[in-house]
């Protein structure tokens, strides 16, 4: 059996953000587009929390593509946050439908 790629997110109850489904054969491209598809529902939820820096976060998930959450880094001033956590279901590829 082959590790599928495409995979629903679906993020926690607290956060605003509607489920998405996205293909992780390439798990770069995969985050970006998590981060393009949620930070605009984010956003307006960081600033009112007084934390607007962190929309400029990204999408990072576990090894085994079943969790993921935003993080917001910074390096120099030595702090950062990690939200929004997501839980991944794989999704049938097509061909295995059949």
């Amino acid at each position: 059996m082959t590790q599928p790629t495409t995979y629903r997110i679906e993020f926690g109850p607290a956060w605003p953000v509607p489920p998405v489904t996205v293909d992780f054969a390439d798990r770069n491209a995969a985050d970006r587009a998590v981060a393009q598809h949620a930070i605009p529902y984010l956003r307006p939820v960081l600033e009112g929390k007084g934390h607007p820096e962190y929309a400029d976060c990204f999408f990072n998930t576990d090894r085994e593509l079943k969790r993921g959450a935003f993080m917001w880094i910074d390096l120099a001033g030595g702090k950062g946050a990690q939200f929004c956590p997501a839980r991944l279901t794989p999704v049938a590829e097509e061909a295995d439908r059949g």
